[in-house]
């Protein structure tokens, strides 16, 4: 044993010895180890010391946020519900009733409540309801009764007397909808009146605990730790879901709520909290170990340089994958690695002028295809040989043929422009008007006409010519000699707006309306660009979630829906100058 030791020994030293990469390597594992072992005690202790500091002010920060949610949501709340009880016991301000209004001055009435109610909503409110004992409520039309009285809830809110409340957290069953249930904290407050259909009748406020409960996840997915909120009774509102018991060790960390008696308890097991320390440990550990490692490769193979290149022509690659194709690699060597970069080089110009090109052949495509649909006509003629008429009829007295064409030159001059693709609402009901005008002097009074738009849609843009062909197809189709009613409405859904085109007229079937959407072949007696066209000019100028919808039913009229974003004349000015 001794001398197989001493062999090896021996051929260890003459290995050493012998071999300039072996004296590198020891000299560089060396050098290596040393530093490593003193920065990386001196790291673990620091780190370690500030990451639990970190950690304790980290989970310190998300209670304090709970506490302060939470507080901030009772108050608002409670606020509400004592500003609703001081109005609703003046009985002059309102007389509540159990059934819908049958009269101008109920509906009024009741709006006006249903208006004091929506005042008092913030942000995250999710609805205040004053709800009768016999199921008939104020404060929207979205509230299932029904399903809300078999709540467990509201069962124990039951029990509540007056002058009291219940207050606590739940997931709504109660609201009509296909969103999933959402989570609530509610109040129901019985209303303090012996007589009349406020007897027994309940305030309900709820407020969406999106983000309350967003900071129990935080501090139970981040922190590790159980959350249990309990009330001015001790009883629990809301625990943590864990098999964990609590031990003596763990950190405790208790709040009380003075003003309403609650009480936040977030408990974290001692392992857990000082599990960072752990992790630095057997991290620092692994750095050491994985750092001499590859230290002592790079030592006995010299490949540092070529790594360093290799490296920097895949993070160059990984950054074109992401889109950056103004990338180059500077190539100072004449190797294998150099031509490559070479070759990457090339790739990456020609994949530029590529999406170039490909984007201009697009944007022209798409300008053609959006000028296919105009009438490719000189207007000039057109316009002096009206304006002529128009005169001539001037003189001649004829003052019904002077309008007719007046209104007929306006339709004309916007279908005939093709100067701006996207153009104000204004403008386009402006040219409609024209339109029906042209139509009341070929019918007389037989058709009428009734608009609803806002006057903050009339400023944003519609693609020229979008509610022209959508008026003929009533004329031509849905009328009989002009005789019927017109209801055009624009509503504001957020992000778009919605139009409404309705008649009284013939009506069609499913099929037939599907068939207007679909394409075509054009013929002589086509009317107009079309129903079909306008649903396409839509789709090109704003994506296929846009264009037309049409509900219809033989002999109970038509509904054209057009949906289309908001666009500003300042988008539209930006995108022409593109």
């Amino acid at each position: 044993m001794v001398r197989y030791f001493q062999h090896f020994k021996e051929k260890l030293t003459d290995h050493l010895y012998g071999s300039i990469r072996a004296k590198l390597v020891l000299f560089f594992i060396i050098v290596a180890i040393v530093p490593l072992l003193l920065f990386g005690y001196a790291s673990y202790k620091n780190s370690s010391a500030i990451v639990n500091q970190q950690f304790n002010k980290y989970e310190t920060f998300a209670t304090s946020q709970l506490e302060k949610q939470l507080v901030n949501i009772i108050d608002q709340m409670f606020v509400v519900s004592n500003d609703i009880q001081q109005y609703l016991s003046d009985p002059t301000l309102i007389v509540i009733k159990e059934e819908i209004p049958k009269t101008y001055e109920g509906f009024i009435e009741k709006k006006n409540f249903e208006r004091f109610l929506e005042a008092h909503k913030t942000f995250n409110t999710r609805g205040i309801y004053l709800i009768t004992s016999k199921g008939y409520f104020y404060g929207g039309s979205y509230l299932n009764t029904d399903k809300l009285f078999q709540e467990p809830f509201w069962k124990e809110s039951e029990n509540v007397k007056y002058g009291d409340h219940w207050i606590g957290f739940y997931q709504t069953q109660h609201y009509d909808s296909s969103k999933p249930p959402e989570q609530m904290i509610g109040l129901i407050v019985p209303i303090q009146s012996q007589y009349g259909v406020l007897k027994g009748s309940k305030l309900l406020i709820e407020t969406k605990a999106d983000e309350l409960f967003s900071y129990i996840k935080f501090l139970e997915r981040d922190v590790h730790a159980f959350v249990t909120i309990r009330n001015d009774k001790k009883k629990v509102l809301y625990r943590s879901t864990s098999d964990r018991k609590p031990l003596a060790d763990d950190i405790v960390r208790t709040t009380n709520l003075d003003a309403y008696g609650w009480q936040v308890e977030v408990r974290v097991p001692e392992k857990l909290f000082y599990q960072s320390s752990t992790v630095i440990f057997n991290y620092t550990l692994l750095a050491i170990f994985f750092s001499i490692l590859l230290a002592s490769l790079l030592a006995m193979l010299f490949a540092d340089p070529i790594a360093k290149r290799l490296r920097k022509l895949k993070d160059s690659m990984g950054r074109v994958s992401a889109g950056e194709l103004d990338i180059q690699v500077p190539v100072k060597e004449k190797d294998e690695i150099a031509s490559l970069t070479n070759s990457f080089n090339q790739m990456v110009q020609q994949i530029k002028e590529l999406i170039e090109e490909i984007s201009e052949t697009e944007r022209l495509k798409r300008k053609a295809e959006l000028r296919a649909f105009h009438y490719q006509i000189n207007p000039h003629l057109l316009f002096n040989t009206l304006n002529s008429i128009q005169w001539k009829a001037r003189l001649a007295n004829a003052h019904e043929v002077q309008q007719m064409i007046y209104h007929l030159t306006e339709v004309l001059h916007e279908n005939l422009n093709f100067s701006d693709e996207l153009i104000p609402l204004r403008k386009e009901l402006n040219t409609i008007k024209h339109y029906l005008k042209v139509q009341e002097i070929r019918y007389g009074h037989m058709f009428q006409y009734e608009e609803t738009v806002s006057p903050e849609a009339m400023n944003y843009l519609i693609p020229r010519l979008s509610l022209q062909p959508l008026f003929e197809n009533i004329f031509f189709h849905a009328f009989e000699d002009g005789n019927g009613m017109i209801k055009l409405t624009v509503e504001d859904k957020a992000d778009a707006f919605e139009l409404s085109l309705s008649d009284n007229g013939k009506g069609m079937t499913a099929d037939q309306a599907s068939i207007m959407l679909q394409p075509h072949e054009s013929n002589e007696k086509s009317r107009g660009i079309g129903v079909y066209n306008v649903d396409q000019r839509l789709k090109l100028h704003f994506g296929n979630e846009y264009g037309l919808k049409i509900v219809s039913e033989l002999k109970k009229g038509t509904t054209i829906i057009m949906c289309w974003p908001k666009r500003s004349v300042s988008y539209d000015q930006s995108n022409s100058s593109r």
